[in-house]
């Protein structure tokens, strides 16, 4: 689908469980219809020879298809599965369940493009690799330690089952350092709507149809809350924009990240002087998926905003990371002290409302 056009290809008769297919001439087949789509392309697997009678009742299913595609469903929410959070160094895991072994704690990161398991935890599990290989990439922009493919006969989160579910495995562990030793990533996380309750602890899944970002239907929560509009980018991943002393960035969403970050050269756009940030400032280290190590410089900004919600006297981290087109990493220090919506059906985050007396700035390190 391309602009809300829905060109349809198809060289199987197939019919979908939840739109129904119509069949025509040279067979065409209806199998996807989106959110605010027109359908206007069809394209035949081959050129038919069709006579009067063949090209009339041509005619008469085009009309029909035209006419279902011009009436939209409704849109409609559905939770389908629900899980415990666990909160482990300043992350949030849930369990896991692959192939009805004991659960396993995955740390919940929407800043991953893949699920990911820790080599030695794939080999306990006996798990067989798929032959793909490449390298694990750290939000330091560099290749790391590498990495194998496998796939699991059934992967059950928040009680929904998946199957054939592929996992990256890779050295997540560092000697030393407490880190999770699995996560699930876009590529799953994308299949749904999820809420995250992280102050009462629970993960939702939600299969949300037929609903799209200007939808007046989409309404999941009755009670107060911002929405910010989400940017969808490669394989799945979103991003926000927030502003920083009146000046916009582009941060990715990063639930796996504890501390938002910036990169130098969005502290560049925000007037910074990186020498003097890097000789003054306050330094911290984290490390990257990539392995590698990384300096944190600490900066104090007048105001953040994101959405409707505005922060004041907020310390956020600047370090030399390098996530593609994004000026940096929103983590959970602005997230976790509220209930949160991602929704990759509509491109929009929910934000709960709080009363401003109950509002707490993002922790400090």
């Amino acid at each position: 689908m391309v602009n809300g056009v829905v060109r349809v290809c198809t060289t199987r008769r197939k019919r979908s469980e939840e739109i129904p297919s119509l069949m025509i001439g040279a067979i065409f087949s209806l199998e996807a219809l989106g959110p605010g789509s027109r359908v206007d392309e069809l394209c035949p697997r081959r050129s038919p020879r069709i006579g009067a009678t063949g090209a009339k009742a041509l005619a008469i299913g085009w009309l029909a298809l035209c006419a279902a595609g011009g009436a939209s469903a409704a849109c409609s929410v559905e939770r389908v599965g629900t899980t415990e959070l666990v909160e482990a160094r300043d992350q949030f895991e849930l369990p896991v369940v692959i192939n009805g072994s004991p659960a396993i704690h995955f740390l919940v990161d929407t800043g991953a493009e893949k699920s990911a398991i820790d080599t030695s935890l794939a080999q306990k599990l006996a798990l067989p690799e798929i032959g793909r290989r490449g390298h694990l990439i750290g939000s330091d922009g560099l290749k790391g330690r590498t990495f194998s493919d496998v796939t699991t006969d059934r992967l059950a989160l928040a009680g929904v089952a998946h199957v054939s579910f592929p996992l990256a495995v890779g050295d997540l562990l560092i000697p030393g350092k407490p880190t999770a030793q699995a996560v699930i990533g876009a590529n799953l996380l994308a299949q749904y709507d999820v809420e995250f309750d992280f102050l009462g602890k629970r993960l939702n899944l939600y299969r949300v149809r037929n609903c799209h970002q200007d939808s007046s239907e989409f309404k999941p929560w009755a009670t107060p809350h911002d929405v910010v509009p989400l940017k969808a980018g490669f394989r799945n991943l979103l991003s926000l924009p927030i502003s920083i002393d009146g000046k916009v960035l582009e941060l990715l969403l990063d639930t796996g990240a504890v501390r938002t970050k910036i990169s130098m050269d969005a502290a560049r756009k925000l007037g910074l002087d990186i020498e003097k940030l890097k000789a003054y400032a306050q330094r911290t280290t984290s490390y990257a998926h990539s392995g590698r190590s990384m300096t944190n410089y600490s900066q104090r900004f007048n105001r953040v905003q994101i959405g409707e919600s505005s922060y004041r006297n907020v310390e956020i981290k600047i370090a030399g990371i390098e996530v593609k087109t994004y000026d940096g990493l929103l983590g959970l220090d602005f997230l976790r002290t509220r209930k949160v919506w991602v929704s990759y059906a509509t491109r929009q985050l929910l934000v709960e409302q709080t009363p401003v007396k109950r509002r707490r700035p993002p922790r400090p390190e």
